[in-house]
Parts: structure tokens; sequence; C-alpha cells
């Protein structure tokens, strides 16, 4: 791994302490808790991201090489089967770990990102845009792609996939974790694109904060809401089903 990718890593790192850092000045100036969540985290996510994007701007994508990546069709295409395919997936390890562990389906991570969403909506802006770049810039081209060129498919995702799950910092749910880096990394080696795991991050955890939009810009009720959500699982885990 060359030097600019380590310093990608380096510089995700510090993004996530820049904005614990930030809240403490922020809520001296009086700013209510959601404000702050969403200045703070907005704040380092963007600037965390053009640190990274200048670090490996002139850099060689290490999964894409010499070969020529997929077409703008088939990078498309492959965006959306991504969508369903990370959906059912994170489905599929939800009904496994919940049978075998007797885990909730909502995770600690999931739950705390929908709470402070509910308090101020910006912070959609970081979980379901910047967010997502910036995870598949460093667990997929950074760690997974220079892994990969180093052992097999399986191994080099099972390891960025782990440490993906780790960052997350919510162990009850790793196998969630672990089977959307294992569908990201499949995205990112079939088309040779980064972008294409990084709109299917971005429309993944767009979907899952569908709830929230719903309820504060739709003003529906809580019954209504709960029944939307199962609705749309149910439709998205059946389409996945198939396209699999």
């Amino acid at each position: 791994m060359s030097l600019r990718y380590w310093f990608v890593i380096v510089t995700f790192v510090l993004a996530q302490i820049l904005s614990a850092i930030m809240a403490l000045p922020l809520g001296l100036l009086g700013m209510d808790l959601g404000a702050i969540m969403a200045t703070s985290t907005i704040t380092s996510f963007a600037l965390g991201l053009f640190v990274i994007w200048l670090l490996i701007r002139n850099e060689s994508d290490p999964i894409r090489g010499n070969q020529p990546p997929a077409s703008v069709g088939w990078s498309t295409l492959w965006v959306v089967i991504g969508f369903f395919l990370a959906l059912f997936g994170q489905q599929a390890a939800f009904y496994i770990q919940s049978f075998l562990f007797g885990v909730e389906a909502e995770s600690e991570n999931t739950r705390m990102i929908l709470d402070m969403m509910s308090d101020n909506l910006w912070i959609l802006l970081a979980v379901a845009v910047l967010g997502p770049i910036i995870e598949e810039l460093v667990f997929r081209q950074a760690i997974f792609g220079h892994l990969y060129k180093k052992m097999n498919f399986f191994w080099a995702a099972l390891i960025s996939s782990a440490i993906f799950s780790i960052v997350h910092l919510d162990f009850s749910h790793i196998l969630v974790y672990t089977a959307m880096g294992f569908v990201f990394s499949y995205l990112y080696v079939k088309t040779k694109r980064i972008i294409v795991p990084i709109i299917a991050h971005v429309l993944m955890n767009t979907f899952a904060s569908l709830p929230i939009i719903f309820l504060e810009i739709m003003d529906m009720d809580l019954d209504d809401l709960e029944e939307l959500e199962e609705s749309l699982q149910f439709i998205i885990g059946a389409l996945g089903a198939l396209i699999s």
C-alpha cells in the first residue's frame, strides 16, 4: 500500500476525532444537541473527504490496474443490483443473527443515528452521503483494494469487512456489516469502479433513513410508519432474493 493510502486511513480516523472535539465548543455556544451533532459531523466528514480526495486523486486504482472498467451502462445496472443485494444481505444477516443469538434486528448504531436525525434532519447529509463516500474510499479502495492484490477475494473481503464492522462499534451486528462489506467489495471488483459501491451504499443508507424522512416531512404517525417500514423490508427482501 502506498504512503498516500496510509494517509487516507489516518485521515478517516482523524475525522472521527475531530467530530468529537468540535462538539465541546459548539455546546459552549449554546447550540442544541441536534445542531451540535449535525454541525460537527458534517464539518468533520466534509473536511475528511476533501483531504482524502486530495490524497488519492492522482493515485492509480488498486483494483482496476491496467484493465478497463465496466461501461457506464453496466455500472449503472450494477448500482441497482448492488443496492438490492446489500439490502437483501442485510435482512438475511438480521434473520440469521436473530435466530441464532436472539439479537434484535435494529442495531444500537442504527437506532442512535435515527434518533439524531429525528432531532436534526441535516445529519442525513452525513449519514446518507458523506459517510458512505468516505467509508467506501477507506474500506474498499484503500484497504480491500490493496489486500485483494495479495490474497483471494474471500479473505480480502472478510478482513476489510471485519474492520468495517469494528469501526461501527456495534459488535452484536458484526454479521450484518460483514455481509454489506462483501456485497460492496464484490461490486468494486465486478465493475472496477469505486463509484459503484459508493452509490449503492448511499442508496442503502438513504433507504434506511426513509422512516425519519416520512416522519418529519410527511407528518406520518408512528403506526403508519412502522407498517410502511415492514412493507418496504418485505418487498426489498423479496426482490433481493429474486436478483440473487
